[in-house]
């Protein structure tokens, strides 16, 4: 039988494990894009990838997502939409609303830069295993998608 002492102490672990994660992760997605050769803007890439993953859907959603304010929203919504990255539809629900989604040229855009991001670590690891890479990718989907579904329980 586990004390409450164990239980914090397991918490404080875990706790401090998944602190760690998300600081080499970060760092490590800011050390691969400083290493890419292409010189694509990493908020458009995040803007992208953010709407790649959660499909169409409004900008105030986009910004809450992004945890950024809704002005700085509208304004990088607004420059990958003058670039042809994403779409703005008025939301069906309510017209003063608009609603963002990737474009194709948008999904090519991020494969491009997504391609580059590969290419650069490739130059700067020599003979990384496949196997490891697949599990930690695979773990990460893993934690991500147990976050994910655990956040969207929350707000329901």
């Amino acid at each position: 039988m586990q004390t409450v002492a164990t239980d914090e102490l397991r918490t404080s672990e875990l706790r401090d494990l998944l602190s760690e994660l998300v600081t080499s992760t970060s760092r490590f997605t800011r050390l691969a894009a400083s290493v890419s050769p292409t010189d694509h803007p990493r908020t458009w890439s995040r803007a992208l990838s953010l709407l790649d993953e959660y499909g169409a859907i409004r900008v105030s959603e986009f910004a809450r997502l992004d945890r950024c304010s809704q002005p700085s929203a509208t304004a990088l919504l607004r420059t990958l939409g003058d670039n042809g990255l994403v779409t703005r539809t008025s939301d069906p629900t309510d017209s003063r609303a608009v609603v963002v989604a990737i474009s194709e040229s948008g999904r090519t855009w991020l494969a491009e830069s997504r391609r580059a991001i590969g290419d650069g670590l490739l130059q700067h690891l020599h003979r990384p295993d496949p196997a490891q890479l697949r599990r930690i990718v695979e773990g990460l989907d893993d934690l991500r998608s147990v976050l994910k579904n655990t956040a969207r329980e929350e707000q329901s």
